[in-house]
């Protein structure tokens, strides 16, 4: 595993916030794109008839290029998606953002429940006649973030089934690395095991040591510790110092409760955007997603 550790470049979250919520406020929440309408899919128990998202080719592209599916947070789409789907799409590759809830309705199920969306649209893609199936990552926020991780785990790839394409490159941001590690020590669950049997597909996970759904302040450097040599030897954590989760939010600061926060215990969580580790972050992701698709 590499690991990498980002000095901080604010002063405190006040100061950031200033610099930071000008910067976004006029910021769009859809990805750029085609509105497109997905067939639906099954994973264990849970289903869709169809899945909705925004997809997207680089301009003046003529042949099959790479793609990359974008997984939302649990606030539903909000603008960090289409943020890195237009860095992603001037550099060459396709993108699609699904919509897997709307505010609000977060599945009480988890990631479980939203894994069909995820299968659907991997096989969307692959079928596309000007879209590499061959060459197709994944990256997602948070929620979106934990179910990339998740399709790291050959565990999970045998669940989702072998019609559904196997991502070459992961790229999750502030996935709740304990509150996976907890899942994972579940005998009960579904994902029950899951670290043990982590893939060597390549993976870049960003997240801030100021992430109120952790209880550290370097958590994914634990959960990487805990998979297999070849699974860790593929990974690198980006620790953003000072960084809190979703720092690269398009609407501004705020802070919200959340029932799985601090380790499952309940609190408030901040959520203050950083341009600098925002962009840090879009360009390190577009680079790896280049490295690990286009070669």
């Amino acid at each position: 595993m590499t690991m990498i550790h980002k000095q901080a470049v604010a002063v405190g979250f006040a100061a950031v916030a200033a610099l930071t919520i000008p910067e976004f406020a006029a910021a769009q929440n859809e990805a750029p794109g085609e509105a497109v309408t997905i067939p639906g899919a099954t994973f264990s128990t849970w289903s869709v008839d169809e899945v909705r998202g925004r997809f997207g080719r680089p301009a003046g592209a003529t042949a099959k290029v790479p793609a990359v599916l974008i997984l939302h947070g649990s606030g539903g789409v909000d603008g960090r998606g289409a943020f890195h789907a237009k860095a992603l799409q001037e550099a060459g590759l396709a993108t699609l953002e699904i919509t897997m809830f709307s505010p609000g309705r977060r599945p009480r199920e988890g990631n479980r429940a939203t894994m069909p969306h995820a299968a659907a649209a991997l096989k969307w893609l692959a079928a596309r006649t000007d879209i590499d199936g061959q060459r197709l990552g994944v990256m997602g926020f948070s929620f979106g973030g934990a179910m990339t991780v998740l399709m790291a785990s050959e565990l999970v790839q045998e669940q989702l089934g072998q019609d559904v394409p196997k991502p070459v490159a992961l790229a999750p941001l502030y996935p709740v690395c304990g509150g996976l590690a907890r899942v994972f020590a579940r005998p009960e669950h579904l994902f029950f095991g899951a670290h043990k049997r982590m893939s060597a597909t390549p993976m870049l996970i960003h997240v801030g040591t100021r992430d109120d759904y952790e209880t550290g302040e370097r958590p994914c450097d634990a959960l990487v510790a805990t998979w297999p040599e070849k699974a860790r030897e593929h990974a690198t954590v980006r620790n953003l110092d000072g960084a809190t989760h979703s720092f690269d939010s398009q609407s501004g600061s705020r802070t919200f409760f959340d029932e799985f926060a601090y380790g499952g215990r309940g609190g408030m969580v901040r959520v203050v955007p950083s341009r600098s580790d925002a962009t840090a972050a879009r360009d390190a992701i577009v680079k790896f997603f280049l490295t690990n698709l286009k070669r």
